[in-house]
């Protein structure tokens, strides 16, 4: 309902959606209940109803039992899905979770390398889509101008 609403320009064009990994077997592990295909035709028709969408999004690399394949179809969708901004964090036990009990637990290193090359990706593709940009004479608004004294 909001996506026509951002295309008409009456709603800023952003959503921040959380989609933490692409491969099925990976998001079923994390509990979670979409999988990285319907993400990938969500993403798909948001951007058909409203070209000017930005979407950000954070990813977890390295969660137990992450094969190099399935960390590799995260990479792919994140190429395939050209997420505007993406942050992704090195998967870390927390206290009282039920991950923490999955099979498979990575090494620091491998969660850290992942999460490293995830971001070399996810950094490829923002800049690119900022160069796009480059030229364009854009309408924003500033919330505040602390150098202007406001």
């Amino acid at each position: 309902e909001v996506l026509p609403l951002m295309a008409e320009g009456l709603v800023l064009p952003y959503l921040d959606v959380p989609f933490q990994h692409a491969h099925p077997d990976v998001l079923k592990r994390m509990k979670r209940p979409a999988n990285g295909e319907k993400n990938m035709e969500r993403i798909l028709r948001w951007r058909e109803a409203c070209p000017e969408l930005v979407i950000r999004s954070t990813f977890i690399a390295g969660f137990p039992g992450e094969t190099e394949s399935e960390f590799q179809v995260l990479l792919d969708f994140m190429q395939e899905a050209q997420i505007d901004r993406a942050g992704c964090f090195a998967y870390s036990p927390v206290e009282g979770a039920s991950a923490n009990d999955l099979p498979g637990a990575l090494p620091d290193a491998v969660r850290e390398e992942r999460r490293a090359r995830f971001m070399a990706v996810a950094e490829q593709v923002s800049a690119a889509k900022l160069q796009a940009r480059v030229g364009q004479t854009l309408q924003v608004l500033v919330d505040s101008a602390p150098a202007l004294g406001r």
